[in-house]
């Protein structure tokens, strides 16, 4: 195996792992923020003064975090001033990584085959063919067996 393809499985492995944690919690309905904050016990105006900022600055904050606005370094300094650590990680939808690059494969595949099929059809050589699936599927799996940062050329 070459240290390329090592590299990969390594951070397909990682990715897998989180995707199983993942699975685990989602974000609580008033964010995170609040949530520690409950969680420990902890009001605004400590955190604010733990930050060197205003009441409303948490106060915006907590409402960025529920936007979807909030940047992960502001995100980072409120749990670090209320004693945690931000996690973060990005995750395949669902399943794991090899379901991700089997559908790309099967896509590549699929506008493979299908022109082949109609370059067959139009000079008549179809007879004996496995159906259109079937060859789809062999070729992904040969493309999923490639470089996987090909795909998504």
């Amino acid at each position: 195996m070459s240290v390329s393809r090592a590299t990969q499985r390594q951070a397909e492995d990682k990715i897998n792992q989180a995707a199983l944690v993942a699975k685990a919690f989602a974000r609580p309905l008033g964010g995170w923020i609040a949530t520690f904050q409950e969680a420990i016990g902890m009001g605004a105006p400590a955190l604010a003064e733990r930050l060197g900022i205003s009441r409303n600055g948490v106060y915006s904050s907590i409402r960025n975090e529920k936007a979807g606005t909030i940047s992960l370094n502001q995100l980072g300094k409120m749990a670090e001033a209320m004693g945690g650590k931000l996690v973060y990680a990005i995750v395949p939808r669902e399943g794991q990584v090899e379901k991700i690059v089997m559908n790309q494969a099967r896509k590549k595949a699929r506008r493979v085959v299908q022109r082949a099929c109609a370059h067959m059809a139009l000079e008549e050589q179809t007879e004996g063919l496995s159906s259109q699936e079937e060859m789809i599927e062999e070729l992904a799996s040969e493309l999923a067996r490639e470089m996987r940062r090909d795909f998504w050329k």
